[in-house]
């Protein structure tokens, strides 16, 4: 009977049920014993780089990187200029239309804008030409001063010139200055006498200045004309005629 009780209690130990505390230890261990296979593998799959070659790849992605920061700096600063640019265009708008017309209909204040700019560049090219006529002016003023020995206009805008010619320009010129030896085409009214009636004339009269093919008057007094100008000579007898008798009675 002793034994029989002794064979029993050995086999209700051996078949004992594991506690908690040996389970989580059983698992513990498995976790770390999985840990180290993959430790093991994954140290034998990387291979071995030398000190030379891990410098190498840093300065080549230290260079990528820089490359990278710089194409998006450029990129960045093209359209921060396309923003200005678009920025500008439309308060440049935004300034004309209230300016010409503000809160008017877009048509009509484009229409308004227009007017405006045609106005502004016909008042410029007026101005423009009175500069250049006022410039011409002069030049031939310096001309007749220096040439023709011509004084200050009087209180009828004429001027004195050599052998006492009297020259007021009607018409200003404003082509080619005549000059001495110059080729010219005239349209011509000769008056004279007591009434100042019309002597002789011609549309088209061509002579060379300078070359005594003319009297005296016509030499002096159309030098300095401009091509299109017309001018007024009052011409003494001794730059003229003379005692000659013209028909003037």
């Amino acid at each position: 009977m002793s034994e029989v009780a002794a064979a029993s209690a050995a086999s209700s130990t051996s078949t004992r049920p594991k506690s908690k505390k040996e389970l989580r230890a059983e698992r513990k261990a498995a976790k770390k014993a999985e840990a180290d296979n993959a430790a093991s593998t994954l140290q034998t799959s990387i291979p071995v780089m030398s000190l030379a070659a891990i410098k190498e790849e840093k300065h080549r992605l230290k260079k990528e990187r820089r490359k990278e920061q710089l194409r998006e700096r450029e990129k960045e600063m093209r359209r921060d200029l396309r923003r200005e640019k678009n920025i500008r265009k439309q308060t440049r708008k935004r300034r004309e239309l209230h300016a010409v017309g503000g809160g008017l209909d877009p048509k009509v204040a484009a229409e308004r804008l227009e007017q405006r700019r045609q106005n502004k560049k016909r008042k410029k090219e007026g101005s423009n030409r009175r500069s250049e006529e006022s410039n011409e002016g002069q030049d031939r003023a310096v001309f007749d001063q220096v040439f023709n020995g011509a004084g200050e206009e009087d209180g009828s805008g004429a001027r004195t010139l050599e052998l006492g010619i009297k020259s007021t320009d009607v018409v200003v010129g404003r082509g080619d200055i005549v000059g001495n030896k110059s080729l010219v085409t005239v349209a011509y009214q000769l008056r004279g006498g007591k009434h100042n009636g019309l002597i002789d004339s011609s549309k088209k009269f061509v002579f060379r200045v300078g070359k005594g093919e003319v009297i005296r008057g016509w030499d002096i007094g159309v030098l300095g004309m401009a091509v299109g100008g017309r001018r007024k000579l009052i011409v003494p007898p001794k730059a003229g005629y003379g005692g000659q008798d013209i028909g003037a009675g």
